[in-house]
């Protein structure tokens, strides 16, 4: 009987010990673990990121990660590239691109080893002017917010130093900005969910494009109830009705001096 029991405590500690050496298998250097695999390729997913193209080679960088991955060149890559050549930017600049995909990891080109490619299913659409922005959340006040949609529409700016935007100065409770054409100024309130605007003042320059945009931005200033931000993002709403967007540019000194005009200004319709 005694020597059945040590024989199976023999072969229990032999089959113990094979299974400790299965899961602890090395390299070469017994210090150095064997690489494990690639994780698995990632389903397709919704992905909003700053998008390059240059040299034949594109590049997305991942708004919510940071990440950046070469993208592959099949698919629906051919449509992100195209709407990239259609955004009237300079080469290598990027442009926030909204796609589906999925990550796989691929050869890396002119190169040993693997990394991680995105493979675009699906192009949805372009952000012309905007970044990823900040998930930090910005102060309404105090901040040039540079305009990105009206009425859900992108916005079309032809000449950089002439894109829109608006600042909002809580010393003076006075708001200004430049529609494209005219500077604008007038007076606002705010809480922290609501926003009115009172009667706006511009100057009376006459533009070959952009005037019927410029309006738009007045009657969508003048018809603002309230407001709300999102990271670096802010929204008008008449309503519930989002009526204009746009992104942080630049934070202002407080107190900063109300700019002047020597034209003549005449109330916007």
């Amino acid at each position: 009987m005694k020597g059945t029991l040590l024989a199976k405590a023999f072969a229990m500690g032999a089959l113990a010990a094979l299974l400790a050496l299965g899961g602890c298998k090395k390299g070469k250097d017994s210090d150095t673990p064997v690489k494990r695999e690639p994780p698995p390729q990632s389903g397709t997913m919704s992905l909003q990121g700053m998008y390059t193209y240059m040299a034949d080679a594109g590049a997305f960088v991942d708004c919510t990660t940071r990440e950046q991955w070469p993208v592959a060149m099949e698919r629906d890559n051919a449509a992100l590239e195209r709407a990239y050549s259609q955004a009237q930017i300079a080469p290598g600049s990027p442009l926030l691109v909204t796609v589906e995909g999925r990550l796989e990891s691929r050869p890396k080109v002119d190169r040993r080893g693997k990394e991680t490619n995105l493979i675009v299913d699906r192009f949805v659409r372009t952000w012309p002017r905007e970044t990823c922005g900040s998930m930090t959340k910005v102060a309404l006040e105090n901040m040039r917010w540079g305009l990105l949609e009206l009425e859900g529409k992108t916005i079309t700016v032809t000449v950089k130093d002439r894109a829109p935007y608006l600042e909002l100065n809580p010393s003076k409770a006075s708001a200004y900005g430049f529609g494209g054409c005219n500077r604008f100024f007038g007076s606002y309130k705010a809480t922290e969910r609501t926003l009115d605007f009172g009667v706006m003042g511009a100057t009376r320059m006459a533009c070959p494009d952009g005037m019927e945009q410029e309006q738009a931005l007045f009657r969508a200033l003048d018809a603002t109830t309230r407001y709300e931000i999102h990271g670096s993002k802010l929204v008008l709403f008449a309503g519930d009705t989002p009526v204009a967007r746009f992104e942080a540019r630049e934070r202002l000194e407080p107190d900063a001096a109300e700019p002047t005009d020597a034209q003549q200004p005449t109330n916007t319709p």
